[in-house]
């Protein structure tokens, strides 16, 4: 009877034991159904990962009741684990914080893709006291589960010291492994779909940044562009172009904006100097995701912006295969690293910059040739008459001084170089003896020689592109109350360009000797221009010129006087 009672009594313990044994397990899978379910929610609401991340610990902390916990996830560039979410007491700041990949129990979940716990910490050899210290947490029991994709493992979630201070059970392992594959799921697909889209975003942007340095010839102007793309494009603190000079071989900051922009633009680097210079030297891109601990980067520009440089992306541009600069974007926003997809849209971008930059040279180049070729035009004019040689040229650079002043545009200042290099173009037509005749002109002679203002229009007409120059050309000898010539214009029906040149022309007749007279001083000169302004000069043009002066960038050394004998 007594055996067959306690047969009976341990039966019944043991019924017992599987039913709680069943609850557990029941309440367990009723808790990750949940958990998952509300994981799979948020993760449709939530479009940050950050906010997911932060989302995802919570909500494991409360299943696993533990008192703090992180999610790190590797930076494959950098080979570093990166922290995307703490919680708990000293975590405050762990966010965006690196660990190297190899290091701790982290390090070690990633490299072999296992999971990990330990109920005694104290003595645990791969557990880094050190930082638990730093943060201020002493670890009793810890576990770690990969964030895995097939064999892919994107980092890691780590729990520690339970609530109860007992330690961790098969089933808090099951439970964590199991949260840990939905996560990583949500993850990978929430990466994926950012990715994509922000692809597609870029590509946009990429396509209107093309358009926009393609829009123009300016040289300067694309080179601003780039800048502010390389910024744009990145979703970077600041954008840097950096060109290669020839001659040294150095990196020069070519664009940089502001205060701070004009300091750096002080600092040149040698090749291989540097992170811009190791990319300009190897001709290969480079992300580094820690430019302070980087042996290749270089602090010159930080100590003279006061700039704190975290992170960069630097990629070579090139034009036919040489590479003459490079393009950098300093510090991701948000906290966050360059990826390898951002390296293949900045690359795409440096291509477009070196292929707007190779436009603008070829432009300017042209330009050079072109405005080449008019100087050599009114240099041949001058030629007939050794009395006026460097006439053209200082008319050229008074009128550019006036233009400055006046704030005409890129292309305005374009017209009025090649017309006031032409002005006297027409004085080809005109007899040689009356251009050197020393004397007093005749009526008939001087109806030949103001003949040249009809003759040069005649000219440069048979040139297309100096046609748009003709009205400075033709009407250089108008005066504001409308006693010139050819025309009798007056006031501002005589073009903006034809009354700067008027100005130039008379100051440089005033200031050279002639064979009728000696030369002015220059304030004397100046001040016949004034007392002359609003009757035979359009005053504006005429305070522009004297503005030039008062700033001293009219002197003595602009004046190039003719020596007596001819050329």
């Amino acid at each position: 009877m007594m055996k067959r009672g306690l047969s009976k009594g341990r039966r019944k313990t043991d019924q017992l034991g599987a039913v709680l044994r069943l609850r557990r397990e029941l309440q367990l899978e009723r808790a990750k159904r949940e958990v998952l379910q509300g994981i799979s929610r948020v993760s449709s609401e939530v479009q940050s990962l950050d906010r997911l991340y932060d989302h995802y610990l919570g909500v494991i902390l409360k299943l696993t009741r533990t008192k703090a916990g992180s999610i790190l996830l590797s930076d494959e560039i950098a080979k570093d684990l990166v922290f995307a979410a703490c919680k708990g007491k000293g975590s405050e700041g762990l966010v965006g914080r690196r660990i190297p990949m190899g290091e701790g129990i982290a390090g070690w979940v990633v490299r072999t893709g296992r999971s990990y716990f330990t109920g005694d910490a104290n003595h645990d050899r791969l557990i880094k006291k050190e930082f638990g210290r730093q943060i201020g947490m002493t670890s009793q029991n810890l576990l770690c589960v990969p964030l895995k994709i097939a064999r892919r493992v994107l980092g890691v979630v780590e729990v520690l010291n339970k609530k109860d201070r007992k330690p961790f059970q098969p089933q808090d392992l099951n439970l964590l492994e199991s949260i840990a594959a939905q996560v990583a799921t949500v993850i990978e697909n929430t990466r994926l779909f950012e990715k994509y889209d922000g692809k597609v975003r870029k590509l946009m942007t990429l396509k209107e940044i093309s358009r926009l340095l393609n829009s123009t010839l300016d040289e300067k102007e694309v080179k601003k562009r780039a800048m502010e793309a390389a910024t744009r494009l990145m979703e970077a603190e600041v954008g840097s172009l950096l060109l290669i000079d020839e001659a040294t071989q150095e990196l020069y900051f070519e664009v940089a904006l502001g205060e701070r922009g004009e300091r750096i633009k002080e600092i040149r680097l040698k090749m291989g100097e540097g992170i811009a210079g190791w990319v300009a030297k190897t001709g290969e891109p480079l992300i580094v995701a820690d430019a302070q601990s980087d042996t290749r980067f270089n602090r010159k520009a930080d100590q003279k912006s006061s700039f704190v440089t975290r992170n960069m992306i630097c990629v070579p541009v090139k034009i036919k295969e040489k590479t003459i600069g490079v393009l950098q974007a300093i510090n991701k926003l948000g906290g966050r690293s360059f990826t390898k997809w951002d390296m293949e849209e900045f690359q795409h971008l440096a291509d477009q910059v070196a292929i707007a930059i190779d436009n603008a040279n070829l432009y300017r180049e042209l330009q050079e040739a072109f405005l080449g070729t008019a100087g050599a035009l009114g240099d041949a004019i001058e030629a007939k008459d050794a009395y006026t040689a460097g006439h053209t040229r200082r008319v050229f650079t008074y009128s550019m001084l006036m233009g400055r002043q006046m704030g005409l545009s890129t292309r305005e200042m374009d017209d009025l170089k090649l017309a006031a290099l032409l002005h006297d173009i027409g004085k080809i037509g005109v007899e040689d003896d009356i251009l050197r005749k020393p004397g007093k002109l005749s009526d008939a002679e001087r109806q030949r020689m103001e003949a040249h203002t009809m003759i040069g229009p005649k000219i440069v007409d048979h040139v297309k592109q100096l046609r748009k120059v003709i009205p400075g050309i033709m009407h250089h000898h108008e005066e504001y109350d409308g006693s010139g010539y050819p025309n009798a214009l007056k006031g501002e029906q005589i073009p903006l360009m034809a009354r700067i040149i008027a100005v130039a022309d008379c100051f440089d007749a005033m200031t050279t000797d002639r064979p009728y007279r000696k030369s002015l001083p220059i304030q004397t000169a100046l001040e016949e221009l004034q007392k002359m302004a609003g009757s035979q000069f359009d005053g504006r043009v005429v305070e522009a010129f004297v503005r030039a002066y008062e700033v001293g960038e009219l002197g003595e050394t602009a004046i190039s006087r003719p020596t007596s004998n001819p050329i």
